[in-house]
């Protein structure tokens, strides 16, 4: 059925006219990198969302990405455009899913279906160290799903990016190394991004890499024209004033004189703790009496306090209460009205007017997005006041401060008025001086090209010292950790998963690194913290909080206080914090042993399943992967790539530590299938405990790969993968081939080694890292791990020189295939070539992302993870 014009679509789906900006962007049939300086309350985000809803949802366009994701700079714009989403996908009839990424399971079924189209929602934090493979609140495993899902196919929509701070600078330079993987390397699906702003400046993308694109892209920028921004919201009347309050009491008590009964009045300051501080001078003025005579003071305002380090649970009921438009129409509000108390949460993305704004100076970028809840609607009027410094600028800059009070004092005095007309032509009359500094953006870190061609080994670093990436986010002071609180013994060194349980959204609370580790300190002897240690598989106490990195998931005892659902963070309440109630098991369970599976490098939960067969379950997990690779119309070439991989994926469980996990009377009591020694899944009832006892830390896609290496071998040795590409190298260093002995020789006929010895040299190490790599606990790089270590097995992974694998069938491309028994070799892990096969594994690896780049290599794992785990899920005997 042919769809409608974008026009009338978008009236029924947005309920209003589109403007000429949103008619003519969504009109468009291309879908490329784009800059949109629009003001507050133009309708930004329909006007970006829209276009994409209906090219590539309702119009099933492949020209366009598959994913929609919107990165804020803040929380509340998060929550704020969920629930704006939603309504416009209910008017349109669309099934496209939403999901909002702030950790906790509710934000990883998205990755489960790579082809379907879907809207990603989240924090600067939570998708831009997603876009570096350091996923926050992930399992570590994890991380390489979804780089690889926002690296290709995905359409990123950076709104407010004034106040993104470095993160602006590393969106760009990301856009940057795509690009260039684009036409340099290999790219299967589009990548863009359109970053918008009301100050949105072109000069802030001017990175060293990214910088080249900014003057076209300016050249056809999304603005209003000059002749259209007259009327209606323009002339708004916003008075301006300057005001020399600035202790909490001070402003406590200017806002109280100039608050009328039945109007919303908004406070803005710059500091999470002043406006804590704020918000109890306000609270002690609005009450007379102390103690348990204490009242409330005839005619007082309702108070509401709204910062960014509140817990999910509280800021959910903000909405439905207070921060909404609905919940600040006059009719909405008590009859004395109400002032809110905020930070910088309040600058973007919150549909409130208020008729009086009082703000703390700020640099001027973050001025006029406060300026906009004030009289935010056509026949409003409001009155502003800006204050002076107070005694710190952070978290800005002295110099960002200065130039942004000389702004203010020039508006004040030329127009005494901040509509968005005014601040318009004061903005084009400002000197270019003026301006430079006014929008003055000097970010202290760059991403590089060497940086993220790193990130893509997820090893765990053994001394605990993982990359922190958290500076490309964000910087010094912003950088962040997530925490929550339970109802833990404050003593133990350690807590099992099991104990702590899955950790909820709305648990978690952000908390500033600085402040966390002050906190921890504080406490004589140390409060207790205990943070998940990806190879014990369990929460450990940490030790040395100084090592904590930004964007960490912390658990402290609900004892150990430091927060007030009133309040928020606050290192001063030392009651016990109540813990949120978890809602019950979500219905995706494949999402929740995903995650689980993802956490621990001994977790190998994603094989219970219904009884299967290593070859049934690769034949499945091929069917998947081609469904997916069909819709998304991948290259034929690289479908049957896929699909060897798929059916290679799971031959390491073969291996007899894999088969020996699963118990006997459990085996007896399934009957037939029960007995074979080829298992690739099992009900969880029938597995012996956790973990592999007699090989801890085994992982069978070690084994796979190296079995593929194995069958190959014994068919063809000279195969270019193997010895075919480094025969004179080896004769040169005296170390001539080594044959393979003719008893374990297999006939070249055979159908998998057939299939092995047609590919490339590159293709079959393309395949070979995918199977490798398909829980992401074993990718880049082969080495013992702590476990291996304490074994004293000398093995890698649990996987040992010449264990034996086998015999099992596999599906071949006509029928399932004997495979007899293999003997497996740790060779490719060593440096340099060797004898029997050839290049080492990283050598291999290396060679891929040359030819393929980070992105497009993560993007085909995340494909084959997300078949396997449906196929898992839908397993069948």
């Amino acid at each position: 059925m042919t769809p409608p014009p974008y026009a009338a679509w978008f009236q029924t789906v947005a309920g209003f006219r589109p403007h000429d900006w949103q008619r003519a962007l969504g009109e468009a049939t291309d879908c490329g990198h784009r800059l949109l300086r629009i003001p507050t309350g133009f309708g930004k985000t329909a006007g970006v969302a829209l276009p994409w809803l209906y090219h590539r949802a309702l119009r099933g366009d492949l020209g366009w990405p598959t994913r929609l994701v919107f990165c804020f700079p803040m929380r509340t714009l998060v929550e704020q455009t969920e629930a704006a989403i939603a309504a416009w996908l209910e008017r349109s009839g669309l099934s496209v899913a939403v999901h909002v990424l702030m950790g906790g399971v509710e934000g990883q079924r998205w990755e489960l279906a790579p082809e379907k189209p879907a809207i990603l929602l989240g924090t600067q934090d939570m998708l831009l160290s997603r876009a570096m493979n350091r996923g926050y609140g992930t399992g570590r495993a994890r991380w390489p799903m979804p780089f690889g899902l926002v690296s290709q196919d995905a359409l990123w929509v950076l709104d407010e990016v004034q106040l993104m701070d470095v993160g602006l600078a590393t969106s760009a330079q990301l856009a940057a190394f795509r690009d260039h993987d684009a036409t340099a390397r290999r790219r299967l699906r589009p990548t863009h991004a359109w970053w918008m702003s009301a100050t949105l400046q072109p000069g802030w993308l001017e990175t060293v890499d990214f910088g080249g694109q900014v003057a076209a892209l300016d050249a056809q920028a999304v603005r209003i024209p000059e002749a259209e921004r007259q009327g209606g919201l323009w002339e708004v009347s916003k008075s301006l004033e300057l005001g020399d309050a600035a202790a909490e009491a001070d402003v406590a008590k200017l806002a109280l004189e100039m608050h009328r009964p039945g109007t919303l009045s908004l406070v803005v300051v710059n500091q999470v703790q002043r406006a804590i501080d704020l918000f109890q001078a306000l609270d002690e003025r609005c009450h007379e009496r102390k103690g348990k005579t204490r009242v409330r003071r005839a005619g007082a305002p309702e108070l509401k306090l709204v910062h960014s380090r509140f817990r999910g649970a509280e800021r959910a009921r903000w909405s439905r209460d207070f921060l909404s438009r609905a919940a600040s129409r006059p009719e909405a509000l008590p009859g004395e009205g109400r002032i809110l108390v905020a930070t910088q949460v309040v600058e973007a993305g919150v549909d409130i007017s208020a008729r009086l704004l009082i703000t703390d100076l700020a640099p001027w970028s973050s001025l006029v997005q406060r300026f906009g809840r004030c009289a935010r609607y056509e026949g409003e009027s409001g009155a502003i006041v800006v204050l002076g410094k107070t005694k710190t600028a952070a978290p800005y800059a002295e110099a960002e401060l200065d130039a942004a009070a000389e702004a203010v004092a020039t508006l004040a005095r030329s127009a005494g008025d901040a509509s968005p007309r005014a601040v318009d032509a004061f903005e084009q009359a400002c000197s270019p001086d003026l301006l430079g500094r006014l929008y003055r953006y000097a970010p202290a870190h760059v991403l590089r090209r060497r940086d993220v061609d790193d990130l893509f080994d997820t090893t765990p670093d053994l001394t605990g010292s993982d990359l922190d990436v958290g500076r490309y986010i964000r910087s010094g002071e912003d950088r962040d950790v997530r925490v929550f609180w339970r109802p833990v013994e404050p003593a133990s060194k350690t807590l099992s998963r099991e104990h702590v349980d899955r950790v909820d959204r709305a648990e978690l609370c952000t908390v500033p690194v600085r402040d966390l580790r002050d906190f921890v300190r504080a406490d004589r002897g140390g409060r207790p913290v205990f943070a998940l240690d990806y190879v014990l598989g369990a929460y450990r106490r940490v030790e040395d909080v100084d090592r904590i990195p930004s964007g960490s998931t912390l658990l402290l005892p609900s004892s150990a206080g430091g927060y007030s659902a009133d309040l928020g963070w606050n290192p001063k309440a030392s009651a016990e914090v109540v813990p949120v109630a978890r809602p019950a098991e979500p219905a995706d369970s494949a999402a929740l042993r995903l995650d689980r599976s993802a956490e621990a490098a001994e977790d190998d939960s994603l094989s219970q399943a219904a009884w299967q067969s290593i070859a049934t379950h690769g034949r499945e997990t091929a069917g998947k992967l081609r469904d997916i690779a069909t819709a998304l119309r991948l290259p034929e070439r690289l479908v049957e790539l896929l699909d060897l991989a798929a059916r290679w994926h799971d031959a390491g469980k073969a291996h007899a530590v894999f088969q020996g996990a699963i118990g006997q009377d459990a085996r007896a009591k399934a009957g037939e299938i029960g007995q074979r020694r080829d298992l690739a899944k099992a009900p969880d009832e029938a597995w012996t405990g956790k973990g592999y006892p007699t090989r801890p830390g085994f992982r069978h896609e070690l084994a796979s790969v190296l079995a593929l290496f194995s069958l190959l071998r014994r068919a063809n040795p000279r195969h270019a993968a193997l010895l075919g590409g480094c025969a004179e190298l080896l004769a040169v260093l005296g170390e001539p081939p080594s044959a393979t002995p003719p008893e374990d020789s297999i006939d070249a006929d055979h159908p998998l080694a057939r299939e092995l010895a047609s590919l490339s040299e590159e293709e079959l190490n393309l395949v070979a890292f995918l199977v490798c790599a398909h829980h992401g606990k074993v990718r880049t790089a082969w080495t013992s791990t702590p476990l291996d270590q304490r074994a004293g097995h000398g093995g890698i992974h649990g996987v040992c020189e010449d264990d034996a694998l086998g015999p099992f069938e596999l599906p071949a491309t006509e029928g399932d295939a004997p495979v007899p028994s293999l003997t497996l070799s740790l060779e490719p892990a060593a440096l340099g070539v060797g004898a029997r096969f050839g290049a080492s594994w990283g050598e291999r690896v290396a060679g891929l992302l040359e030819a393929w780049g980070p992105f497009t290599l993560a993007y085909l794992e995340a494909l084959l993870r997300s078949a396997d785990v449906r196929a898992s899920m839908a397993a069948t005997s």
